[in-house]
């Protein structure tokens, strides 16, 4: 006999009595065989049922012995050489089995799967992928490859080998079944199939994804027996499997041009998903010609690439931060011009640097082992990928005297913020040997090369030698518009629950006189006094610019916070470097930090309601793309990389999604803390005013659609994902704290002896400043040219030097192919009085482009919403 098709059942007798009907019919050319039907005890109409196909072996056992037992039960009465293993919700098309059999007979195949399709068509199953999964005690996720991708797709159309297919439809040797014991039955309906798939490859036989077997999968249509014992079925597949396995589903889906990425969704739901793959940029450095078949082999990859750029040794580390600055979904390649590539270099590293979220880089470097889990301490710049969303924006690359120097010094710094480094698995790349770097020694004591290893070693001394952080000055900014009754229940529990050092900053938005006389009797806060509303970003842009602290805290007036509420807001940052935002729980707050089981009936409940919870969650957080500004707790540091809060939304609403949306687009994370609790009273200042709440957020919403091109979804809601992937950058998102826009008299000379009408006035002082005046340098050559009168004025000072400037100013007009003859002018010069070299501009209207410090900024939100150079043209001619 060919084959014993065996099908487990569990009521749910209309599925079965489908499955049964429409078989037969698709079984043509597949020999002879049988069909074995298990009934694990249903208790419903599933026996009547069976009775209706006398033609099927029925048997019937009075519990329910899972489905590796009602398996291994048919394997036993099984007669035929191959063992067809097929749940009761599916629906065969015809000659399915007839190509599993064939693929079966082939040398060495031990299990044979098959294309599941959804009832709309998109995919099931067409093989399974194991991905690394970094939580738990599983080390690995298995995942459905294509999952819901068309069922027609090219890749679903192609017999492929697998580590693992479904036993919804398996077809295996009887012999090699019952030799290894069939189905481990210590799993209850989930992962038997997994584990027997790895005990086949273990023995020496393969596994194949057979396209031309179609079926229709009504997934999971068994009942929630299927899903009762999940953890402990994890639990069991990785303690025989752990370490056993290879992380593949990233290797199947780069030739189709995407990754698998295993997403933390808010409060700590995982979800694998497939997507398109980032586009890397690439920069070859080194001196000397460039042949064609090198740059060829560079671009032989599947990953897709944005371009490449072939740079001299004396430009490179300037390049390599100038393509740094704009970080989001985006890898950066680093390759030494004298490697020897193989075909796939890139794909290999992109695969590593996908092995995690908190992987900043992969490298090819010889030292390293070449398997298929190497943690290196650093990377350099021989052949490294760059993830750039894993590396937040305050880490830039450094001067070092090589490129193997600043790259493996960004590595180190990142290891703070559990940021670190992937070797590859296969040998795709013969390099060079790594550099000695004076710098490097000096600074670190060690050469490159002794960094790039396995030994954990160096980062634990390294981690000894950073400086013990102390207790910072936290400024506490609230802002007051009437209402004192809250501001002043809000300040007292300030006082009463707030661990020094803080100050306390309340921002007053043009209040009434009963309000302002009673902040002015406050001798413990700094007030600042407004004449009229400057909303919720131009209010806490002011305090932010007052705060003196190393973290500042954005906190509503209307609410109250409990015992140990800042300790808990600070705590996550002693931890990670990466995070740019953490935020509490609320009772009266949007979204996923609402908590509504805070059912107190008054202040003191609401005490002992955050009493439980502080000692309940002690430590535990979960990462968010968004924190409702009620409460944000910010570190002056993340605060200078993306500015302030956006002034272009009115009185409130929005203006903590979009500062949220920077923090997370210039790869910072935002962590919600479970053990901190506030009580919020609830939009106190809008009722007390008698602000239109709908209209306000309906007016914003549109500020902020406009301004991240974001649409809201079905349920009201938004993604930011894509907005988040397009990273933060500085010249169209940056939120300056303060204005900057100033006039002066008269049209001054231009190079050519006509009258400048618009001038810009930046100054340069270190590789710092650079960073921002060059991606104004971009935008003002595409918003002008030599007709429009206008002058970009460059100072180089302090460290910087005028030449210096110049050759990068060139550069930037050469890579965005402008002509000579037409590009807008640009005049540098190295100063030593900054206050006379801007003195000296005359023109009508003059832009200073420069900052320090906290306000650090491109002073353009004078120019309206729209950032792009068009818009720079056309507000800078309204100017006029």
């Amino acid at each position: 006999m060919d084959y014993s098709i065996i099908i487990p059942v569990f009521n749910k007798a209309e599925l079965t009595r489908n499955c049964l009907t429409t078989l037969r019919a698709t079984l043509e050319g597949a020999g002879e065989g049988e069909v074995i039907v298990i009934d694990n005890a249903s208790s419903d109409h599933t026996p009547e049922v069976l009775a209706e196909f006398p033609w099927a072996q029925i048997v019937r056992n009075q519990r329910n012995r899972g489905f590796a037992g009602a398996n291994n039960q048919g394997a036993e009465l099984a007669r035929g050489r191959f063992l067809v293993l097929l749940n009761n919700d599916t629906e065969a098309t015809p000659h399915w089995l007839a190509a599993m059999l064939r693929a079966a007979s082939q040398p060495d195949v031990g299990v044979v799967g098959a294309r599941l399709l959804f009832p709309d068509g998109t995919i099931q199953h067409a093989g399974v992928a194991m991905s690394a999964f970094q939580f738990g005690s599983a080390g690995f996720a298995p995942i459905h490859d294509l999952y819901q991708a068309p069922g027609n797709d090219r890749a679903a159309k192609m017999r492929t080998e697998y580590q693992v297919v479904t036993a919804a439809c398996m077809v295996t040797p009887r012999d090699l079944y019952r030799e290894l014991g069939g189905l481990d039955e210590a799993f209850w309906n989930g992962y038997e199939d997994v584990d027997y798939c790895l005990r086949v490859r273990a023995h020496g036989r393969r596994i194949v994804y057979e396209p031309d077997a179609v079926l229709t999968h009504f997934e999971s249509q068994s009942g929630i027996q299927r899903f009762r014992r999940v953890v402990y079925n994890l639990a069991l597949l990785a303690e025989r499997w752990n370490g056993k396995i290879t992380y593949d589903a990233c290797k199947l889906q780069i030739p189709r041009g995407n990754i698998y990425r295993m997403v933390r969704e808010p409060q700590g739901l995982f979800v694998a998903s497939f997507r398109s793959a980032p586009p890397a940029t690439i920069i070859v450095h080194g001196d000397g010609a460039m042949t064609e078949a090198f740059d060829q082999t560079v671009r032989a990859n599947a990953a897709p690439i944005a371009g490449v750029a072939y740079v001299a040794t004396a430009q490179a580390i300037a390049r390599i931060r100038e393509e740094m600055e704009v970080r989001g979904e985006r890898y950066l390649a680093i390759v030494e011009a004298r490697c020897r590539l193989e075909p796939g270099w890139l794909d290999e590293l992109v695969r590593q640097c996908e092995f995690s979220p908190q992987v900043g880089a992969s490298t090819l470097a010889p030292e390293l082992p070449a398997a298929q889990d190497v943690a290196s301490v650093v990377a350099d710049g021989r052949c490294t990928l760059l993830s750039l969303r894993n590396i937040p924006q305050h880490l830039r690359l450094r001067d070092f005297d090589t490129v193997d120097g600043a790259i493996a010094d960004l590595m180190l710094r990142s290891i703070p913020g559990y940021v670190g480094v992937r070797g590859g698995s296969v040998r795709a790349a013969q390099l060079p040997p790594c550099a000695h770097d004076a710098a490097f020694v000096a600074e670190y004591g060690r050469e490159i090369a002794s960094l790039l290893t396995t030994d954990p070693q160096p980062i634990e001394e390294y981690l000894r030698a950073l400086p013990k952080p102390q207790r910072p000055l936290v400024s506490i900014v609230t802002l007051s518009w009437n209402a004192p009754e809250y501001t002043r229940m809000a300040l007292d529990s300030i006082r009463r629950f707030t661990t020094d050092p803080y100050e306390v900053i309340i921002v007053d938005n043009g209040s009434d006189s009963r309000t302002t006389d009673w902040l002015k009797t406050l001798v413990d806060v700094r007030v600042i006094f407004n004449e009229t509303n400057r909303g919720y970003a131009g209010g806490n842009n002011q305090g932010i610019q007052a705060a003196q602290g190393e973290y500042v805290v954005l906190l509503n007036n209307d609410v109250v916070v409990t015992e140990g509420w800042l300790d808990g807001l600070l705590e996550p940052f002693a931890r990670s470097s990466r995070i740019g935002v953490t935020a509490p729980r609320s009772n009266r707050v949007a979204g996923h930090q609402v908590l509504l089981d805070a059912a107190y009936s008054d202040i003191n409940g609401a005490h002992l309601y955050a009493e439980k919870r502080r000692e309940r969650f002690s430590g535990i957080s979960y990462f968010a793309d968004r924190a409702i500004g009620l409460c944000l707790c910010i570190p002056r540091r993340v605060v200078d990389e993306v500015g302030g809060i956006d002034e272009r939304y009115a009185v409130g609403n929005f203006e903590d999604d979009d500062f949220c949306l920077r923090v997370r687009a210039a790869g910072y994370r935002i962590y919600i803390c479970e053990d901190v609790f506030i009580h919020h009273f609830g939009s106190r200042t809008f009722a007390a005013n008698k602000i239109d709440y709908g209209k306000t957020l309906d007016d914003n919403w549109k500020r902020f659609s406009a301004k991240w091109n974001i649409h809201k979804s079905a349920d009201g809601g938004y993604n930011a994902t894509a907005a988040i992937g397009r990273g933060f950058d500085r010249s169209l998102h940056y939120a300056p704290i303060d204005g900057a826009l100033s006039a002066a008299p008269s049209p001054k000379p231009s190079l050519d002896g006509t009258a400048y009408r618009s001038e810009f006035l930046g100054i340069v002082r270190n590789d710092r400043d650079w960073e921002e005046t060059a991606l104004f340098v971009r935008r003002y050559f595409q918003a002008f040219s030599v007709d429009d009168a206008t002058l970009l004025r460059i100072a180089a000072v302090d460290e910087a030097t005028a030449a210096s400037i110049a050759r990068r100013v060139e550069r930037i007009a050469e890579r965005l192919g402008m002509d000579a003859a037409r590009v807008a002018d640009v005049d540098v010069s190295d100063e030593t009085d900054v206050e006379d070299w801007t003195s000296r501009s005359t023109a009508a209207v003059s832009l200073r482009i420069d900052g320090r410090g906290s306000s650090r900024y491109l002073s353009l939100e004078e120019l309206g919403d729209d950032r792009s150079p068009s818009a720079l043209r056309r507000s800078i001619e309204a100017i006029r």
